[in-house]
Parts: C-alpha cells; sequence; structure tokens
C-alpha cells in the first residue's frame, strides 16, 4: 500500500491554512485592509493580540499581496518578520543577503532592521501569509531611506 505524501506546495498550505483558522478560534476576528505606508503592498490583517512576554508589544499575523506590476517599496520591520507563500512567485531582496526567488510553498525568514523587498516575478500576485511583532502604536514598517 502506497503512503500519502504531502506536496509541498498544497501540504503545507494546508497545514499554514489550519493554523491560521487555529488562531482564529476563541478570538474575536480583525481581517481588515490596512496600509502598512509602504507602496506596492496591501495589508490585510487577521489577527492581533497583546505580546504574553511584553504587553507593550502586539503580534500580528495577516496577509500580504504585492501585485506583479508593482513591487514593494524597499522598507524594514523593528522585529523579524516570518512567512509562507501562499501564491505567485517573486524576487526576495534583504540587505546582506543574495537576492533569491521564492514560490508558493516556500517560507521566509528577514531579520529584524534589515532592508528588504519583493520583486513578484510571475504573472499572478505574490500572496504571503506573515507575522510580525510590533510595538503597540508604531507602525507595522518604515520605508527605507
Amino acid at each position: 500500500m502506497n503512503k500519502p505524501t504531502i506536496s509541498r506546495a498544497t501540504g503545507y498550505g494546508a497545514m499554514i491554512a489550519a493554523a491560521v483558522l487555529a488562531i482564529g478560534v476563541g478570538t474575536p476576528a480583525v481581517a481588515q485592509n490596512a496600509s502598512t505606508d509602504i507602496k506596492g503592498i496591501v495589508w490585510t490583517e487577521l489577527q492581533k493580540l497583546p505580546l504574553a512576554s511584553d504587553p507593550a508589544k502586539e503580534e500580528s499575523i495577516g496577509i500580504a499581496v504585492i501585485q506583479p506590476s508593482a513591487p514593494a517599496e524597499r522598507h524594514s520591520h523593528a522585529e523579524n518578520e516570518i512567512g509562507y507563500v501562499l501564491a505567485g512567485s517573486s524576487l526576495l531582496e534583504i540587505e546582506g543577503q543574495p537576492a533569491r526567488t521564492i514560490r508558493a510553498g516556500d517560507s521566509f525568514a528577514i531579520p529584524a532592521g534589515r532592508i528588504h523587498r519583493a520583486k513578484p516575478t510571475g504573472t499572478v500576485p505574490f500572496k504571503v501569509v506573515v507575522t510580525y511583532i510590533v510595538a503597540k502604536g508604531q507602525p507595522l514598517a518604515q520605508p527605507a531611506n
């Protein structure tokens, strides 16, 4: 009997979708479109909670979408960014690292304070689910100088 296999794109995507749904269990949904003040990115926040270890900060999870014709502006975040690619492909440029292509099914991590941007390489929007920790009242991202 053959064992079922989990493909990188669909198996992990299903696991991430289940995790996103699990985060919402027992907490009010806060999905909303919001500006990140970063050109080229449409941010939809799914959930936000005070950080248990530091109530002055919030942990946020959401979906970022970048259209193929409009790469994201170079920017940074005060804390780490961790994400998973849901759709599309993009050249990911991170300060101090060689540029690399990421596609649906890939995960990525961007260290705090590193200037970076995503430049979609396909014909479909580049869509990622990402997590951030942000000091309350501070912007999610800062444009690069």
